[in-house]
């Protein structure tokens, strides 16, 4: 909600809102029943879902329906049609009916939703009178029809009645949310003991517009009249969540709802939008009005316009010189003869180009020409079949399929249009008053129901709904049909592709000089302390395993004499045998924080300060030493061996060169950027939308369709602002985004933080300055990793990932700080195993599928000296930053 009422005036009529910031294009007749008592003769508004409607008390559902639905994942892809799209066949009696594949997959889809809507509902204190949606069935899709073209407006407007259910599932997980419900709506559908809905199934309906109640989806909203609000309970909750709604102010404003009483404005604040804002015109032709469901002219509730039946304004149309003989371009259609239609003219262009026509003729025409058409025009708003003594001509746009189904405007006889007249409804016939023409045009309004279809389907939706004993609930679905949506969806994507990360992986050498600070020039070796373990490890090692300690592969080696190579194991042996008081003895040779050897030279480029945080590790902050930094937020590092690394680089001063490099190679850094919001505006992260693989009950094995499931999950789930917190982690989260989005995404991560950081990410107080940056909660964290939580025998939950998650990564044999050569050759085998090894049949069993932490933990070992060598240089850079490196640092 944004808090500021918003005043909008159009047609001398005065609108507020404080959830919207702007006002429909098309505001529907506003009824003159009382919305206090007609519960059951509130229209069904399943022909234009789309459209935003006045409020009725018995549908408080109705405001949810998503706006610009997209049809697509697993659940909702069956509805992505359009009327050439759709299907038909013949059934035995020669008569047309959508297709029988079609037909089943609606069919399966409706018995999903009203389960949920049944399971979502349940418990659940229903205002009294509401009115629940009917089954899409209902509304004629899988009934016969005379012809194709009208079994397939009825199977859109079944469709839309789809949207009607979603909605009321949306309200229903609306209502829970509000009221802060014990048990989150999601496991109300997983752990149903009748039928439980399988945990990847629930997690896609939970991503689409039925269970992402976010800003994001928009929603149709609705209208509400000043003098009574039908929804006194409904009206705080759709005000939390944003759902658009518009309070119409009546004219003498002596009666106002009081629950509607933060929408009354002053009479000064009338008069400043009625001085800012002229009325606007429903004007034809304009950039969002053609081909949308919300934005088409003219009326859909029966005729009832204030304004032409073109939805033209008056002053709009004029007199003016007869259009030019169609030119023939072979590539589409030849015009019909007299039709008016150019050579490849699609029908956007005709009705703009006859409007512009019109306009010059309304400048021209004589006070009886203005009379005689516009006597013309209000006959016409009835929309009457023309008889057989009238001088009316109607076209119909035909598609032409020879020609990609473009549209021809072809002329009617008076012996077709008893046939074809009932096919389309007032929003897709167009009366030309100029020149005593009818257009009947099906993409004025796609969805729109023929009139015809009400008789020939014999069942009146405008009738009173009969109210007698409540319908029996609905029958749960089979589990199969759940799971079979996944996999007809996930199971044409395989394992994503990932080559070997080479761009910002360093050869051995290269660790050594600059992580670990040793002087390649170094020759000499001795004991210290006399101690016999460094003797005893230095003596065991093969050089191999020397470079696997720090990361390294050890394939790049050859060219290290043997003498050098036991100069570095006994390097590294200090490192790995030695306590930490004892590091002040390795030798100054060997090492550039060996005391009274400091860093060779200054760093002429960069500065390094640390930031002590109450109740945190302590955080560096890297700047530039000569000049002020030019991007809005600080480079921060997490730990003091990547501010030495950063010390002895020649990077220059450009701060996000070097965020670049350190992101290049998997190093966790963070970008804080100072924001002027109070440290109280912060918001938990459990707020927004949540990614989760779900919960599940024993025996719980997942199967290569999961692990496709997962990715294709987390590729989208990367495509948000915000999951760019992801690259900035390090470590195997960094690769596993990484492996999302490609080497090219990752300058993008250093643009700023995401709309979404404040005041969701992480915030920091920083020198009496509040910092903000993006972040990833536990459970994002665990999602990007592939975790499935699973309830164990004794109720508590396990945790089972496809890839290590940060505890198990952390401490690890692979955990050098840095992203390494072996840490890439880990990371493709895994790959590997998981697209060769994992079973297709959860029947079965293998060693590549998820697994707990402590699995992770002992999996990962590998040799324990990575965690005693890190763990030292760690203590060591830090001391040398807060002691020894004056020349470098502020503090």
């Amino acid at each position: 909600m944004t808090g500021d009422l918003n005043i909008f005036v159009r047609e001398q009529k005065i609108f507020t809102s404080v959830t919207a910031s702007f006002l429909p294009d098309l505001i529907p007749h506003e009824p003159v029943w009382d919305p206090r008592d007609d519960y059951d003769s509130s229209p069904e508004d399943t022909t234009s879902p789309l459209t935003t409607r006045w409020a009725y008390a018995a549908r408080p559902w109705f405001p949810l329906v998503p706006l610009n639905p997209t049809f697509d994942g697993p659940i909702f892809e069956c509805l992505n049609h359009s009327m050439f799209s759709l299907r038909t066949e013949l059934d035995s009696q020669g008569k047309h009916i959508l297709h029988r594949d079609i037909r089943e997959r609606w069919g399966e889809l409706e018995k999903k939703l009203l389960w949920c809507q049944e399971l979502l509902g349940a418990g659940l204190l229903i205002p009294w009178g509401t009115v629940l949606p009917r089954p899409p069935t209902q509304y004629g899709y899988q009934r016969s029809h005379v012809d194709a073209k009208l079994a397939k407006k009825v199977a859109m407007r079944s469709r839309n009645a789809f949207l009607l259910i979603a909605a009321a599932c949306s309200w229903h997980i609306m209502t829970r949310q509000h009221r802060g419900s014990n048990r989150p709506w999601m496991a109300l559908l997983i752990d149903n003991p009748t039928c439980p809905i399988p945990a990847e199934w629930v997690h896609e309906l939970s991503r689409s517009f039925v269970g992402d109640l976010s800003t994001k989806v928009a929603r149709t909203g609705v209208f509400i009249s000043s003098v009574h609000c039908p929804w006194e309970l409904q009206l705080p909750m759709f005000e939390r969540f944003s759902i658009p709604i518009w309070v119409h102010l009546k004219d003498d404003g002596s009666v106002f709802d009081p629950n509607l009483r933060h929408y009354n404005p002053s009479q000064e604040a009338i008069a400043r939008a009625i001085e800012a804002q002229r009325p606007s015109n429903s004007t034809w032709g304009q950039s969002d009005g053609w081909g949308q469901d919300d934005g088409v002219w003219g009326q859909r509730d029966g005729g009832t316009q204030t304004q032409s039946a073109l939805g033209w304004d008056d002053n709009a149309l004029g007199w003016g010189p007869a259009p030019e003989a169609p030119q023939v371009d072979p590539s589409f259609p030849v015009p019909q003869r007299l039709s008016g239609q150019k050579s490849g003219e699609d029908w956007k262009a005709f009705f703009a180009r006859r409007l512009e026509e019109n306009r010059k003729k309304q400048e021209k025409e004589s006070p009886a020409q203005r009379q005689s058409r516009e006597s013309r025009e209000q006959a016409a708003k009835s929309h009457h079949i023309p008889g057989k003594s009238s001088t009316v001509v109607v076209f119909e746009w035909q598609p032409q399929d020879e020609f990609g189904g473009f549209l021809l405007r072809v002329r009617l006889t008076k012996a077709e249009l008893p046939v074809i007249w009932g096919n389309y409804s007032n929003s897709t016939r167009v009366y030309d008053s100029f020149r005593n023409e009818w257009d009947l045009c099906d993409q004025l309004d796609p969805t729109s129901t023929p009139d015809g279809d009400w008789e020939e389907d014999n069942f009146n939706f405008s009738d009173p709904i009969p109210d007698p004993l409540p319908p029996p609930p609905p029958a749960p679905p089979s589990l199969s049909s759940f799971l079979q949506d996944i996999r007809n969806y996930f199971g044409r994507h395989e394992v994503a592709p990932s080559a070997d990360y080479t761009e910002g992986v360093e050869r051995f050498v290269t660790h050594l000089r600059f992580h670990l600070g040793f002087h390649l020039a170094a020759s000499s070796t001795r004991s210290i302390g006399g101690s016999g373990t460094f003797e005893s490890w230095v003596e065991k090692q093969k050089f191999s395993h020397v470079c696997n300690i720090v990361g390294d592969s050890g394939k790049d080696v050859d060219s290290i004499s043997d003498v050098q190579k036991h100069v570095i194991t006994c390097f590294v042996g200090y490192l790995v045998t030695l306590p930490t008081s004892q590091l002040s003895e390795i030798p100054s040779d060997h090492w550039d924080l060996a005391p009274g050897t400091p860093l060779s030279t200054s760093n002429a480029f960069i500065r390094v300060y640390y930031l002590d945080i109450p109740g945190q590790e302590r955080l560096y902050v890297i700047q530039p030493s000569q000049s002020r930094s030019l991007i809005p937020w600080k480079l921060v590092v997490p730990d003091a061996a990547t501010a030495v690394m950063c010390l002895r680089r020649d990077w220059g001063s450009d701060i996000s060169t070097i965020a670049l490099k350190l992101l290049k190679k998997g190093i966790a850094f963070k970008t804080l950027q100072p924001m002027a919001v109070s440290p109280r505006a912060q918001r938990p992260l459990s707020e927004l939308r949540t990614y989760s693989l779900g919960y599940f009950r024993p025996p719980f094995k997942a199967v290569y369709a999961d692990y496709i499931t997962y990715e294709q999950y987390r590729h989208e789930f990367m495509k948000e602002d915000r999951a760019r917190a992801a690259l900035l982690r390090g470590g195997i989260v960094w690769r596993l985004a990484l492996h999302s989005l490609g080497l090219d995404a990752l300058p993008l991560a250093l643009i700023g933080i995401s709309r979404d950081a404040v005041p969701f990410g992480q915030m920091l107080s920083l020198n009496g300055e509040t910092h903000f940056d993006d972040d990833l909660s536990e459970e994002e964290v665990d999602f990007i990793c592939g975790t499935y939580y699973v309830y164990t025998n004794s109720g508590c939950i396990e945790k089972l990932s496809w890839w290590p998650r940060p505890q198990a990564w952390a401490g690890s044999g692979l955990d050098v700080g840095f992203w390494s050569a072996r840490c890439e050759a880990w990371f493709q085998t895994r790959l590997e195993n998981i697209r060769q090894g994992v079973s297709r049949r959860r029947d079965s069993s293998d060693k590549n599928g998820p697994v707990n932490n402590l699995h992770w933990k002992n999996g990962l070992k590998f040799n324990g000296a990575t965690k005693k060598f890190k763990k030292n240089l760690d203590a060591a850079c830090s001391d040398f930053l807060a002691t020894k490196a004056s020349a470098f640092t502020d503090n």
